[in-house]
């Protein structure tokens, strides 16, 4: 699944599992929830606490889409209901006491709602990061979680004062809660993601997959973390390599003794091999990009240094810039020795010369001369400049026939 999708998903899915629990809470507490009594209060914190319990569930299942495993799916549904519990359970109780002292301010009273329901956002969005263990992501996760919860808090009063009816308005509220939750939970894992995979070629290309465990295997075993079937089996073994996170940050490509190999940028894969942003990697026939964020402070960085082998160290920088040393002046302006041998010239080859014509043939005639061409002068008189033939040119001033 791609990046996209994934904001896609986890916004609808979320948006769905809201409005499923809603319909069933609904249907059982519809008679008492509106009554304005003790009894509606807590029922309304009923409500809203399996809401969030739901959308909390479905968004962290949204999350798992990539590597749909049966185990992992699982695993993700109870994280995340449990996440939704914590955060529905204290928003819901927080929003009712906030609302108990703050309901005669008629300005102030959504204030409550408000609160309750980034609460909830931040409590489903710790899930994202449980399931991996990784700290940024459950920042992230309360990023959009409560960004989320906080933007749905400020539409229920105006949802309300639109659509009228109490029961149409917190269907509407809830579905608009888990929209939001979802959708912000998965841009700000999108958008402040560190580094991610894409598949371009083999098994399903345009797949793609955040980093976020500190170890991403890849082969055609169902536990592998980006699986690789059908096609894409082809030459590939059920853990075929590992991408580890090392403890400076940096990412490194390991190929898991596979028989085929693998290959980084072209080349065999030969033990623990540092990854950098936009690296293939290549194993069977499918190929996987490595993409990177640039690191704060890596931007103006060198390239490192080459390693040379031991056997070829390289050329010392003195031996290259050295110049040539300078000729004693008795050397550099003696002019070389001549050769004493010289090569005698080659002859020239004489011209051909006529073949005699046959007995009893008539001698070629001379032929005519070429008429004379006409020149340039002056006249002798007037000195006027003519062109003619000489003997036959005539002055046009003097008429002097020259």
């Amino acid at each position: 699944m791609s990046l996209i999708r994934l904001i896609i998903w986890s916004s609808l899915i979320g948006g769905w599992a809201a409005f499923g629990s809603w319909v069933v809470l609904e249907a059982m507490f519809h008679v008492w929830i509106d009554q304005g009594t003790a009894v509606a209060t807590a029922l309304a914190i009923v409500m809203a606490t399996f809401v969030a319990v739901a959308i909390g569930g479905g968004v962290s299942l949204a999350s798992g889409l990539t590597n749909p495993q049966f185990a992992n799916l699982l695993k993700r549904l109870l994280i995340g209901f449990a996440g939704g519990l914590l955060g529905g359970l204290l928003g819901s109780l927080l929003g009712a006491c906030i609302f108990g002292i703050l309901q005669g301010v008629p300005v102030l009273g959504f204030i409550s709602r408000v609160m309750g329901w980034t609460l909830i956002g931040l409590g489903i969005g710790v899930t994202e990061g449980i399931f991996d263990r990784n700290i940024k992501k459950i920042r992230n996760g309360m990023i959009g979680g409560g960004l989320g919860g906080f933007l749905a808090g400020l539409f229920f009063v105006p949802v309300g004062f639109v659509i009228g009816s109490p029961m149409s308005s917190r269907a509407f509220a809830f579905v608009l809660l888990g929209l939001f939750i979802g959708f912000f939970i998965g841009l700000a894992q999108v958008v402040l993601k560190e580094a991610w995979l894409t598949v371009e070629a083999g098994f399903r290309p345009g797949r793609q997959m955040i980093m976020g465990q500190d170890a991403i295997t890849m082969g055609t075993s169902e536990k592998a973390s980006l699986i690789f079937i059908a096609y894409g089996a082809k030459g590939v073994e059920p853990m075929h390599l590992k991408i580890t996170k090392s403890a400076d940050g940096r990412y490194l490509l390991e190929d898991n003794q596979s028989r085929t190999g693998t290959l980084l940028n072209g080349q065999a894969v030969q033990g623990p091999t540092p990854l950098n942003d936009g690296d293939a990697i290549q194993f069977g026939v499918n190929v996987v990009r490595f993409n990177e964020r640039a690191k704060q402070g890596e931007a103006g960085k060198l390239p490192p240094p080459v390693v040379y082998p031991a056997s070829k160290p390289p050329m010392p920088t003195a031996a290259i810039t050295a110049k040539p040393p300078a000729l004693p002046p008795s050397t550099a302006t003696k002019p070389a020795p001549a050769s004493t041998f010289q090569a005698p010239p080659k002859p020239v080859p004489a011209a051909p010369k006529p073949a005699p014509p046959p007995p009893g043939a008539a001698p070629k005639a001379a032929p005519p001369p070429a008429p004379a061409q006409a020149e340039e002068g002056r006249c002798p008189i007037c000195d006027k400049k003519i062109v003619g033939v000489p003997g036959q040119r005539r002055c046009g001033k003097c008429f002097t026939t020259f």
